[in-house]
């Protein structure tokens, strides 16, 4: 067998590792068979295998772990905010490197550790605002930008769809804040103008991304269709201020997008499965 269809069956074994629809045990079996070194297999640093053993090294980083955070959100009030800053990175970029060292054997296993940075990152934020008394719109601004730079960039590099996208609708949050306070006195064609072509621009993006990173494609897909009722989540949820018929307005959008992926549906569902 060449080594074009031993990468192209190694990449699907990979695939139902990831999927969970072979046991581990099984995908190892079948990988040594197409390799031309077979791997040993280690034993997973964390894992509930690895807990219930008593494996040392899962018990101490653990504890470490625990310790730090514990440390850190007991003396964070005072601690000066540059401190605060650093201290929030540094626990965010632990998380991450141990997201980065799970993500190759298993992709369940990886997401524990970000999202549980990602959402210490959005807490921390929050927290030093409210302690140092930055209530203006400028520090919600820029702790929302940094959330997006963060969250997206971890989960483009790390290979987490769902990080992913939430990365993208913080930048959503983060695009409507600032045209709010531009434009406080929108109205809600002004905000269809806000959105949809940003809907467009990411569903392009989908498509274009599947042809060099399929696996970012569903993610740009799923932003674009968030992107698509953005304009009615920000005139109900942000401003207050919606029109007449509101109600039926919303169903008149829903019932043109599901017509919309009908009629495209053997093209989007290509970009979303690769």
């Amino acid at each position: 067998m060449n080594a074009e269809k031993k990468a192209i069956i190694l990449q699907e074994i990979d695939q139902w590792r990831n999927g969970r629809l072979l046991p581990e045990q099984y995908c190892d079996f079948l990988e040594n068979l197409y390799m031309d070194k077979p791997r040993t297999t280690r034993p997973k640093l964390i894992s509930l295998s690895s807990i219930q053993q008593g494996n040392l090294r899962t018990w101490f980083l653990g504890f470490g772990i625990s310790a730090f955070v514990f440390f850190i959100g007991f003396y964070f009030s005072l601690f000066p905010w540059p401190l605060q800053i650093a201290s929030s990175l540094l626990l965010t970029c632990l998380l991450y490197t141990i997201a980065s060292l799970q993500r190759p054997r298993s992709k369940r296993n990886a997401y524990l550790p970000a999202m549980t940075g990602s959402l210490l990152l959005l807490g921390f934020g929050v927290w030093m605002l409210r302690l140092q008394g930055w209530d203006g719109e400028l520090p919600r601004v820029a702790l929302l930008g940094s959330c997006m730079l963060v969250w997206t960039s971890a989960g483009f590099f790390l290979r987490l769809p769902f990080l992913h996208y939430c990365g993208l609708v913080c930048g959503f949050l983060l695009y409507a804040s600032l045209f709010r306070y531009w434009h406080p006195q929108a109205s809600w064609e002004e905000l269809q103008l806000l959105w949809l072509p940003l809907c467009v621009v990411l569903v392009w993006l989908s498509w274009l991304a599947h042809f060099k990173w399929p696996g970012v494609s569903g993610v740009y897909f799923g932003a674009g269709a968030t992107a698509w009722f953005m304009s009615e989540a920000d005139a109900y949820l942000l401003r207050h201020d919606t029109p007449a018929y509101f109600v039926w307005l919303c169903l008149a959008k829903l019932a043109l997008a599901f017509i919309i992926l009908f009629v495209f549906r053997k093209k989007w569902i290509t970009w979303v499965a690769s």
